[in-house]
């Protein structure tokens, strides 16, 4: 059985798939599988269904959705008695960890990053990262699941990039350019940044670099109103000037031109730099 919760909240057994009709009787069914093995609260159930504003029977509709969940359990060839009744108002989930996608994910995490910087690291991240279907608690409404969702996304970002940057290590400078320059569109935060910077610099396509940074300037502006810091300007001006150019001929096709047959220039990049707000780095 597979208690899953990153991409739709449901239960896969024995090659079936089995979910529930409610947004109410998912948040029930992710709380008690975050908590899996460890008691949970009346009052935390409410709290993560309604927030502030308890249906007026709040305990009594608590009490339906977990029936609701006992019998999926029971559908998906489990145990009714597997979520467990505790005095004074609680219930527990009885169930190994390991049965929920989110348990296996960050042991599988936490096992990539005790493995050190080796090929086996790298499988051992892509099998966690490979138990994401999608937006995470999906089909769960409310401020605790919106809240949870931004820490969960959080914690697959920290993944990714953390398997970028080994895959850094090991020398796959142009599948971490491809894969971080991918990852500027979604999550403009320095960290990726300064991975496709690197990853295009040790791959050689250094001309690449003063749009991507022109782009997630743009991009974090957009969504945080912030710029890239001055320690990442510099080092993107750095690494995009060091050694000879690499002009658009010689890209791979893997990684396309942000213009058709346009020559990155030391006026263009300066520029650029100021573009992304580098008050501090001047063209010499």
């Amino acid at each position: 059985m597979d208690l899953r919760l990153l991409g739709n909240v449901e239960i896969e057994s024995a090659g079936s798939v089995f979910s529930l009709s409610r947004s109410a009787e998912r948040c029930v069914l992710a709380t008690l599988a975050f908590n899996a093995g460890r008691p949970v609260r009346v009052g935390t159930l409410i709290d993560n269904i309604w927030g502030d504003k308890p249906s007026a029977k709040a305990d009594e509709t608590v009490a339906t959705h977990v029936r609701a969940v006992r019998r999926l359990l029971s559908q998906a060839g489990g145990d009714r008695q597997m979520i467990r009744n505790h005095r004074p108002r609680a219930y527990e989930l009885r169930v190994d960890p390991s049965w929920v996608d989110y348990h296996r994910f960050r042991a599988g995490v936490a096992s990539a990053a005790r493995q050190g910087d080796n090929p086996e690291a790298v499988a051992a991240y892509e099998r966690a990262l490979d138990l994401w279907h999608g937006e995470p608690l999906a089909g769960v409404a409310g401020d605790w699941a919106d809240g949870r969702r931004h820490a969960l996304r959080t914690e697959h970002l920290d993944a990714l990039c953390a398997l970028l940057d080994l895959r850094l290590k090991l020398g796959e400078y142009t599948v971490v350019a491809t894969q971080a320059r991918q990852l500027v569109h979604d999550y403009a935060t320095e960290r990726v940044l300064s991975l496709a910077i690197r990853g295009l610099a040790h791959a050689g396509y250094r001309a690449l670099i003063p749009d991507l940074v022109a782009q997630a300037s743009d991009r974090m502006w957009q969504t945080a109103r912030v710029r890239p810091s001055p320690e990442i300007v510099a080092l993107a001006k750095r690494l995009a000037t060091a050694g000879v150019p690499v002009t658009v001929e010689q890209q791979p096709a893997s990684v396309s031109t942000p213009v058709a047959g346009v020559h990155m220039t030391a006026t263009h990049n300066g520029m650029v730099w100021q573009s992304a707000g580098d008050q501090i780095i001047t063209e010499s």
